[in-house]
């Protein structure tokens, strides 16, 4: 039901309540307005077409959150990462949403939402390879993409498995290589690899031992607008949970559900919601 405009006798204290409860509409009776920031940059993740429109799993979850609170949710690309986390500090957009994954160093800065799916950064071989575990692969090469986060892990471990790092500046070129058997494993993530199956019409084989994995959610300013912002898509984002619509969305975008590689061992965010 929509709100009538509230009168002038609304005190300050009042507005304070409305706001930590998370309602739905503005103090002038207008649909609740959150600026979402992404960089839309392409698909699976967010991807903004030349005439403004947005797809990819971002938005999808976002069109979600509108359907289920009323809220109006604007959409704003920011040109890269790092200005959409300045875009943050500075109020212009209230959340960042770019398939983030929950960090050490984001969570020194910024609050993170409950996780919204996981990505795991695993290493794959050919279907029939012989090699099922880290060890069976040592003396052998491996692709990393350069910049990646697998990069840094895999030459960590390379000196303990006598691992051959190839370095690739594009993915692509280096899943092509590893399903033709140039080389003997590629390190990268589960949903890039999902990406590159169906693209490039290539298939491999995931090891059972992941290298590392990330819980990846929505990113907030550290501060009481942010806090109480969090706090109100969090609850939206656990019904989505508990009806399975985030596992629909992810499995419509990364071809698997991502909800099922959230896990306790990786980062969440620890500080408490408000009490309700």
């Amino acid at each position: 039901m929509r709100h009538g405009k509230f009168t002038a006798a609304l005190t300050a204290a009042a507005l304070a309540a409305l706001l930590a409860a998370g309602c739905a509409f503005a103090a002038d009776g207008a649909a609740r307005k959150v600026i979402v920031g992404t960089t839309g940059t392409g698909e699976p993740y967010t991807l903004v077409a030349d005439d403004g429109t947005w797809t990819g799993v971002e938005a999808e979850l976002w069109a979600e959150v509108k359907k289920r609170t009323g809220w109006n949710i604007e959409m704003k690309q920011v040109a890269d990462m790092a200005s959409l986390f300045g875009e943050l500090n500075t109020g212009r957009v209230d959340v960042a949403a770019n398939c983030f994954a929950i960090t050490e160093t984001r969570l020194k800065n910024y609050l993170a939402s409950i996780p919204i799916y996981a990505d795991a950064q695993v290493i794959i071989v050919k279907p029939d390879s012989k090699y099922k575990t880290f060890e069976d692969l040592r003396g052998c090469t491996m692709g990393v993409t350069a910049g990646q986060a697998a990069q840094t892990t895999v030459e960590a471990m390379a000196p303990k498995y006598d691992w051959k790092v190839i370095t690739y500046e594009d993915s692509p070129q280096g899943f092509l290589d590893c399903a033709n058997g140039r080389i003997d494993s590629y390190a990268n993530t589960v949903t890039n690899i999902e990406k590159a199956q169906r693209a490039q019409g290539l298939q491999f084989r995931m090891l059972d031992q992941k290298l590392f994995g990330n819980n990846v959610g929505w990113w907030y300013a550290n501060n009481e607008k942010g806090r109480e912002l969090r706090d109100a898509l969090n609850k939206v984002l656990r019904e989505m949970h508990e009806d399975g619509t985030i596992s629909r969305i992810t499995t419509k975008w990364f071809y698997q559900d991502l909800t099922k590689l959230i896990s306790n061992q990786w980062l969440t965010d620890e500080r408490g919601e408000a009490k309700k």
